[in-house]
């Protein structure tokens, strides 16, 4: 169930039950810029690229499982897991700690990554929490 799509894409409606969705992941290019505390973050070439190869083989799957042409949408397009934000050096992964932060502070999720892995990080992610935790003694 796409949540985000059914809250915010009209073309999501109750009851849900008549509706097939296939999730597209994808990692993106490490591209974008933070300026005077603005983040600026959009698809490369490559990733529309990327991305519209996701929607036609998304397409042809529906398809092939009965859904007629006329009754395909695109849901939400949305950052899920946003990796490599602020990746940390080979010398930071120690701690587990940016220089860039203050010293009480730690980044428990994707962000400390290297970069978008383009599949679910959640076991990942669990470990580093687990292993920030123990670090700051929580």
């Amino acid at each position: 169930m796409d949540y985000l799509s059914f809250f915010f894409n009209k073309n999501w409606r109750w009851p849900i039950t008549d509706i097939a969705s296939v999730m597209i992941k994808m990692a993106d290019e490490s591209a974008g810029s933070v300026r005077k505390g603005k983040i600026r973050k959009e698809l490369t070439e490559k990733d529309k690229e990327i991305l519209h190869d996701g929607v036609r083989t998304a397409s042809r799957i529906l398809k092939n499982l009965g859904a007629k042409r006329e009754d395909l949408f695109l849901g939400t397009v949305n950052e899920g897991h946003p990796g490599g934000m602020l990746p940390l050096t080979e010398k930071e992964a120690q701690s587990l700690h940016s220089p860039l932060l203050p010293k009480n502070l730690y980044v428990a999720d994707a962000t400390i990554l290297p970069r978008s892995m383009g599949n679910p990080p959640i076991l990942t992610i669990m470990a580093l929490a687990k292993k920030i935790a123990k670090t700051i003694d929580i």
